[in-house]
């Protein structure tokens, strides 16, 4: 017997994220709605709502799904709307109007019994699921020194002027959201955090972070990412390092290398074998954990811990001194 495609609804009307749905096999859009006034060209073939309340009440969706635009904030009370109706709601990405949201999504998901999925696509990247393997067989020994660095060009966007410390809240977000994929970011117990707005910048929010974070068992992060940089950029993802007792994993460029304690280099290849990468993951993830009636990887009180990371950082730069997470 043929198995029925999953029937979605979407929120927000992302070309790029709405595509990647209505392409997919096992998908049917069954409606969408324009929560944030956006162009309709791209999806005039889709069934349109205008009340999501009467919409979830007549299509009955298997997934709900919300996309929010750079220049907007992802919109609380459509939340509310959703898990008050009965439905999971599963983010494409958080972008909130203040970071304490967070909390208050983890206390509307215990209270309404439905989940909140909040998206991350860099973990879903073939080099960070080789490098969590090679982490997790424990071949660097104790690991002790996280360094990542990320430099993008300086761009002209005005949505980046939604935003009161762009870097932070918009990229870092990501940075930080493997990361805590690959060791778990609520190890790390305070945090120093610098965010610049340099002289060059085309944008007016602060492009520049650093941070310093550090953990009772002696883990130590040193990170760096610029969104107005000279010169050559690095992919998206940045460029990490972790050093441990028995040696360091780095990703270069397009390589990930192991840099034994005696000072030779073993390549190691990504995993090739995830199938769905960056949004594709995503959608991936969240549809697998639908069809499977289980707790999705990506459930907002997994995902806390970095949303907690970003509050104390912001805390961090507005204090000028370091701050418990």
């Amino acid at each position: 017997m043929e198995q029925r495609p999953l029937r979605v609804f979407c929120i927000g009307l992302n070309h790029q994220w709405l595509s990647l749905w209505v392409s997919h096999p096992d998908v049917q859009v069954v409606g969408v709605s324009n929560r944030y006034q956006e162009s309709m060209e791209h999806c005039a073939h889709l069934p349109q709502f205008e009340d999501i309340q009467e919409a979830l009440r007549e299509l009955n969706p298997d997934l709900v799904t919300l996309v929010t635009p750079p220049y907007a904030k992802t919109c609380m009370e459509t939340i509310r709307t959703v898990v008050g109706s009965g439905f999971d709601i599963y983010l494409q990405k958080f972008r909130p109007q203040s970071w304490e949201d967070g909390a208050t999504m983890v206390s509307l998901s215990r209270t309404s019994g439905r989940q909140i999925v909040i998206g991350e696509a860099y973990r879903f990247d073939k080099f960070v699921e080789r490098a969590k393997q090679v982490i997790l067989s424990g071949k660097l020994g104790k690991l002790e020194q996280i360094v990542w660095r990320c430099q993008r060009p300086n761009i002209r966007a005005a949505w980046m002027n939604d935003y009161e410390h762009v870097m932070l809240e918009d990229l870092t977000y990501h940075h930080l959201g493997v990361i805590h994929y690959l060791i778990g970011v609520e190890s790390f117990k305070q945090v120093y955090a610098t965010s610049v707005l340099p002289s060059w910048s085309i944008e007016h929010s602060p492009s520049i972070v650093s941070l310093l974070a550090e953990s009772d068992e002696g883990l130590n992060l040193n990170y760096y990412a610029s969104w107005v940089a000279h010169g050559a950029a690095t992919s998206w993802l940045g460029e990490f390092q972790f050093d441990g007792s028995e040696g360091s994993l780095q990703l270069r460029g397009d390589r990930l290398v192991f840099i034994h304690r005696d000072g030779t280099e073993e390549t190691i290849e990504p995993d090739e074998s995830l199938g769905f990468e960056l949004s594709e993951g995503i959608i991936n993830e969240y549809i697998a954990a639908c069809t499977q009636g289980r707790e999705s990887a990506l459930d907002i009180s997994k995902f806390q811990p970095v949303i907690r990371m970003i509050q104390a950082s912001l805390e961090s730069v507005r204090k000028g001194n370091k701050v418990d997470i």
